[in-house]
């Protein structure tokens, strides 16, 4: 195994302690709107191919099939040869933020009309290598009929990878799209631009500049405004939570600005009127740059800030030193506080970077107070003030290159090419960092993580595969691997363990120091793993009395991604959960739906024995008893996404 590509990663028991890696707190912004789905009320008047259901299934062997069932909650079309057409919604939008939850039956085709003009496709491209303009997440192509023959279609913009779930499954976009803008004389002045578009999880398109309305558009002209569409003609669709936020062209503004400087130690934000400005002065902005030092010092801004509409407004003040610990060398870290008028609208206390104010301001210009000290020395005194509302997107009033922003440096990504790829790392599961981790990826596009402490599956992904830049940049701040494709996260709970009875809880880990309510205390105890001819791991590890061989391998061209477990032993009591979530259903082909559709299980073997749906503490699981025969078990399954 010598000419194995093999990407490794060696863990130290003994580890330099670094300092905390400073962390880019993401503002906490305004809800967005949900479109009501009780009814077809906001709708315009539309054809029998559109209604709300309750409920949708499509099977992902039979094409453009999609069955209902009553109830609201969902927008489905099944098209007709008597009705099939679009559909608009009863409102226009410019600048738009939009995110929905869409399900198609194999072979079937939509899409999604910016203003009723720019489209974003659906498509079942499951399994879809090479993914063209025309595929799911594609922004469609322009057509013009007057162009010379196989021209007449141009500017499509295929996405950045294939991130395509199968038929049947619930798939999500988010779309921040910006409408072309116009003078006075109504010409236009800049084109449309799709600013960001997220697939599953996954950004597929940024800042894609769009020179006219694409192919099959409502309209063929440009406008500021236009109705959201969804194709109706091609074949059905399901969709559903359909959220958004309208966005107006117009920004607040800070004039006539004035900074003042001091020094000193303080422990609450001081009256600056008692204390000698170091320095002050005019400045075009919010800018902590002006102070020229990094700590022991209290900065105030003072001017004007425009408000352009009536509305209730988010202020968010960022201040990147605070670490979480309130207090420094016996002294505090720092805090801050934002007054509009005569109203404090945030008083930040200093012991979490972020505080938020929220409070009503009518169209106008309001005197504005900004103030923060900062005691601590080492990191640099960034901050960010964010404001959201009335119709404004999350915008900074930070002067520009002021913002808190991490170095930048090249990412670092790793790609499996012919054999698999084996990284030993870190990687983040459920908000905590698993250290005994290894993630493979298979040039299929197929690729997941495991936990080698547990013997659990952490994530399986579709797309591309792994970022190392926080593991190798350096000395490693984080050392973690990031997943860089479509991730489905599992529980991390141990995927074999031995119960006392049926109806006992599942453990959460392994081993009897930490082992969770219903384990027995059995002892893991990981055993390294080995490599087939192909490069594919088995992992090996023991629980109590049993031996168990754990092995996955992508199949169908990356569309699904096999399990199997071989378990050795004699003893009684041990079970294989193949499945846990909210919600687990048995289909007509004999797969298994899990959490509301979000992907499939299909059985291939259980040893003999029946697969099991229970709940437990609220959640439900798919369980297989293990029966040895001749001291040996095989479970194999499928999980398809």
């Amino acid at each position: 195994m010598e000419s194995m590509k093999l990407l490794y990663c060696c863990l130290l028991s003994g580890l330099i302690v670094l300092p905390a890696p400073r962390t880019e707190a993401q503002p906490q912004q305004l809800p967005m709107f949900e479109q009501s789905l009780d009814n077809m009320a906001d709708f315009l008047p539309v054809a029998s191919n559109w209604s709300i259901v309750g409920d949708v299934s499509a099977d992902r062997h039979t094409e453009h099939q999609i069955s209902t069932s009553a109830g609201s909650g969902i927008l489905v079309n099944i098209p007709t040869e008597r009705a099939r057409e679009n559909l608009f919604f009863g409102w226009e939008h410019g600048d738009i933020e939009l995110e929905l939850e869409f399900m198609i039956p194999k072979g079937s085709n939509a899409g999604i009309y910016l203003q009723g003009r720019y489209e974003i496709q659906i498509f079942d491209s499951w399994g879809v290598s090479r993914p063209t303009f025309s595929d799911a997440g594609g922004i469609y192509q322009r057509w013009d009929p007057d162009r010379p023959d196989g021209q007449q279609g141009f500017q499509g913009h295929p996405p950045q990878m294939n991130v395509s779930r199968a038929p049947g499954l619930w798939q999500q976009f988010q779309i921040r799209f910006q409408a072309p803008r116009f003078d006075d004389e109504g010409r236009k002045i800049a084109n449309a631009r799709m600013v960001k578009v997220v697939h599953n999880g996954v950004v597929i398109h940024e800042n894609v500049e769009l020179t006219g309305p694409t192919r099959s558009a409502a309209f063929s002209d440009e406008q500021a405004m236009g109705p959201l569409m969804i194709q109706g003609d091609h074949g059905p669709v399901a969709v559903r939570h359909i959220r958004y936020k309208l966005y107006q062209p117009n920004l607040m503004r800070l004039t006539e600005m004035h900074y003042q400087y001091a020094e000193g130690v303080f422990d609450a934000l001081p009256d600056m009127a008692t204390l000698t400005p170091r320095k002050e002065g005019a400045v075009d902005g919010i800018d902590w740059r002006v102070s020229g030092v990094n700590d022991q010092f209290v900065m105030r801004f003072t001017g004007n800030i425009h408000v352009p509409y009536t509305a209730l407004y988010r202020f968010q003040l960022q201040l990147d030193w605070i670490t979480g610990d309130p207090h420094f060398q016996n002294a505090a870290i720092g805090a801050g506080a934002l007054m509009i008028g005569d109203e404090t609208v945030i008083n930040h206390a200093g012991k979490v970077q972020e505080a938020a104010g929220d409070v009503e301001l009518e169209a106008g210009m309001y005197p504005f107070e900004l103030s923060f000290y900062k005691n601590r020395a080492g990191p640099p005194p960034r901050m960010a003030l964010y404001v959201e509302g009335g119709g404004l997107p999350l915008q900074s009033l930070n002067a520009p290159g002021s913002l808190p922003a991490p170095p930048q440096v090249g990412s670092i990504f790793v790609e499996s090419t012919g054999e698999p790829a084996l990284i030993r790392g870190f990687v983040m599961h459920n908000g905590k960092k698993k250290t005994h981790a290894i993630a493979v990826g298979h040039e299929s596009g197929v690729h997941y993580t495991m936990d080698l402490q547990r013997g659990a599956l952490l994530h399986v992904w579709k797309g591309a595969f792994i970022e190392t830049t926080d593991m190798w940049h350096s000395r490693g701040q984080d050392q973690l691997a990031v997943p860089r494709g479509s991730v489905l996260t599992f529980s991390g709970a141990p995927t074999v363990a031995h119960l006392a009875s049926a109806e006992a809880a599942w453990p959460d880990t392994a081993g009897p120091d930490t082992a969770g309510p219903g384990s027995t205390g059995d002892d893991y105890t990981f055993e390294g793993y080995e490599l087939d001819a192909e490069g594919h791991p088995s992992f090996l590890y023991r629980l109590g009395d049993i031996a168990v061989s754990d092995r996955l391998l992508p199949e169908q061209g990356g569309r699904q991604l096999l399990r199997e477990l071989t378990l050795r032993g004699t003893a009684e009591g041990y079970w294989v959960r193949v499945a846990d979530g909210v919600d687990i259903s048995k289909l007509d082909d004999g797969s298994y739906s899990v959490d509301d559709r979000m992907y499939y299980v299909m059985l291939h073997e259980s040893g003999g024995a029946q697969a099991v749906i229970r709940t437990s503490g609220g959640r439900q699981e798919l369980l297989i008893p293990i029966s040895f025969r001749d001291g040996q078990a095989t479970v194999r399954y499928a999980l398809i996404w």
